[in-house]
């Protein structure tokens, strides 16, 4: 008599085959922190978005923009004797100090290195560290369709911290004595991910929640005001994008010194010129306006009721953005808030 049937699942080696590159997924800001059972706390960065893949006992290393970083931060390279073969994982890129916070100076000099010889000096004097959050294939798997909660442990259990690879270390429930503990050691903020989040690659999604330290946003730059001496750069017109055109946002007049200016210049007068606005609130002659080609980071108070930014600053370069990606996202209510507790943040301490 024939034993009755059941649905099995073959591992088949033809099944093995890693994606080329992925897009990363990305989380929605929200309005303050909070504490949750539901979601894991991880400290922000403010680095370098980026995926790598472990096959063949090589490295392969892109961008969000799916842009190859691979040669340009060999350090990532002893991933390759941590991880298993046949894996992708998403992390990020930074730079720290001697007590291993996030040092964004250092991380521009980095960004800007893309010759083979610059790449090597500049990786001698301000050596990256590979942040690893999240493991998306193992052994050729997809795991993206699990939740976090099993994905995490799997981290944990094929990637040990070493040199200067670091796997993050995130905290349960305690969301509001996390983030308060973030901005005591002087970080940018913390990153709110559901237990029961799957891994949507390029996607925005809610899941996963952003709670900065000071708001802050990706801007496309539209126009300069140039200036004469010593800082050339007087302000940054930038725009976000609303899915047909870029919308000037505000003008940005502090936060870039006299080198960053100068950079910043150089990079601007190469750029081609575009039409002015059809906005009188931008009829500034001064106003050299350009096609949107470069991407800044803006640290501001509000939105105002006209859709301008209140107190923006400028925070840095993000050249792993493109454009288009520069919307104006809308703020997510996080759940009720409770009393908060005290936790410690382990920062990488790593040989600098």
């Amino acid at each position: 008599m024939p034993a009755r049937s059941q649905t099995v699942e073959l591992d088949l080696p033809f099944q093995r085959a890693l994606p080329d590159r992925l897009r990363p997924m990305l989380p929605m800001p929200a309005a303050g922190p909070f504490d949750s059972e539901d979601y894991a706390f991880e400290v922000s960065w403010d680095g370098v978005r980026a995926l790598a893949s472990i096959d063949g006992g090589q490295v392969r290393l892109w961008g969000r923009d799916l842009r190859d970083l691979t040669d340009r931060y060999p350090e990532v390279q002893a991933l390759a004797a941590l991880a298993p073969p046949e894996t992708i994982v998403d992390g990020e890129l930074i730079v720290t100090d001697a007590d291993g916070r996030p040092d964004g100076v250092a991380l521009e000099a980095r960004q800007q290195a893309l010759r083979p010889e610059t790449v090597a000096r500049a990786a001698a004097a301000h050596p990256a560290t590979y942040v690893v959050y999240d493991l998306l294939y193992m052994r050729g798997k997809s795991l993206m369709k699990e939740p976090l909660v099993r994905r995490r442990p799997k981290v944990y259990q094929s990637i040990a911290s070493s040199g200067r690879i670091y796997v993050v270390e995130p905290v349960a429930k305690d969301g509001l004595a996390f983030f308060e503990a973030a901005k005591e050691n002087g970080l940018g903020g913390v990153v709110a991910k559901r237990f029961d989040s799957p891994y949507r690659a390029g996607q925005r999604h809610p899941d996963w929640l952003l709670i900065e330290a000071a708001r802050r946003q990706d801007f496309a730059v539209v126009g300069f005001i140039p200036e004469s001496g010593d800082r050339m750069l007087e302000a940054l017109i930038v725009a976000a994008y609303d899915g047909r055109h870029f919308q000037p946002a505000g003008r940005v007049v502090g936060g870039f010194d006299t080198v960053a200016s100068r950079r910043m210049r150089k990079m601007l007068d190469g750029l081609p010129n575009a039409p002015r606005p059809d906005d009188p609130r931008w009829s500034d002659d001064r106003i050299c306006w350009i096609e949107p080609r470069i991407v800044v980071a803006v640290k501001f108070s509000e939105w105002d009721r006209n859709g301008q930014l209140r107190f923006p600053i400028f925070s840095g370069l993000r050249p792993e953005v493109s454009p288009q990606e520069c919307v104006r996202t809308v703020m997510v209510e996080p759940p009720e808030p409770a009393r908060p507790r005290r936790v410690d943040i382990q920062l990488p301490r790593l040989l600098i």
